[in-house]
C-alpha cells in the first residue's frame, strides 16, 4: 500500500465523502468604489493563473473608472463565468490584493475544510471540465453562472489527505516538464546529428 492508501484507511475507514462545492466557498462582492488607486486590476489565464492584467494584455484597462470593480483579497478565488470551460479560474497566491472586472465571480473558501489547490485541481481535471462544460448556460456565449456549484459535487477527504494528494500531482507535473525538456533537447541533439550525416 502507498503512504496515501495508508491514510485513506485511517482516516476515512467509511469512505470520502462528496460535497458540493456550494458548500465549502462563500461569494464575495465588496467593490473597489473610491479607492480605485490601491487595487491592480487582475485578469485570469488558463495557463498563467491570476495575474496582473498588465503582464497580460498590451494594455492595462478596459475602462478607466474600476470603482464597480470586485477585490480580490488574498486566498480569493476570481473567474470568468463565459470562460470557465477551458478552465480560467484561479486564486490570489500573493500576499496583496487586486480587482477584476465586474463581469468575474470572486469567492473565498472555508480553509478549514479544503486547501487552495486541492478545489483548484478539482475543477481543472479533465471530469471536473467536462462537468462544467455540461452544465453550462446554453446560449451564444457559454455561461456558468454562481448557483450552479451547487450541484458541483468533489471527494472532500481531511485536509492531510488532500495536502498529499496536491503533493503527489506535483510532483508528476515536475517530472513530467523534466521529461517535456528532455525530450525537446534530445530531438534538438538528434536533428544536429541528422543533418550533420546528411551534409557529409
Amino acid at each position: 500500500m502507498t503512504n496515501l492508501d495508508n491514510m485513506i484507511a485511517e482516516l476515512c475507514p467509511n469512505g470520502v465523502e462528496f460535497v458540493a462545492i456550494n458548500d465549502l466557498i462563500i461569494r464575495m462582492n465588496k467593490k473597489v468604489k473610491n479607492n480605485q488607486n490601491l487595487y491592480p486590476v487582475l485578469t485570469v489565464s488558463n495557463t498563467k493563473g491570476l495575474i496582473k492584467s498588465s503582464e497580460y494584455r498590451e494594455h492595462d484597462l478596459a475602462s478607466a473608472d474600476i470603482s464597480n470593480y470586485t477585490i480580490v483579497e488574498p486566498g480569493y478565488f476570481a473567474y470568468n463565468p463565459a470562460r470557465l470551460n477551458i478552465g480560467s479560474i484561479s486564486w490570489q497566491k500573493e500576499n496583496w490584493s487586486g480587482c477584476v472586472s465586474p463581469m468575474y465571480a470572486v469567492f473565498d473558501i472555508n480553509t478549514s475544510k479544503i486547501l487552495h489547490q486541492y478545489l483548484w485541481l478539482n475543477v481543472h481535471s479533465p471530469k471536473g471540465l467536462q462537468w462544467i462544460d455540461s452544465n453550462k448556460e446554453l446560449g451564444a456565449r457559454f455561461r456558468f453562472d454562481f448557483d450552479k456549484w451547487k450541484k458541483f459535487l468533489i471527494p472532500l477527504p481531511p485536509l492531510e489527505i488532500q495536502a498529499e494528494i496536491v503533493r503527489i500531482l506535483n510532483n508528476f507535473t515536475e517530472l513530467t516538464a523534466e521529461l517535456a525538456a528532455e525530450l525537446t533537447a534530445r530531438k534538438k541533439q538528434y536533428e544536429y546529428y541528422r543533418n550533420f550525416v546528411e551534409v557529409q
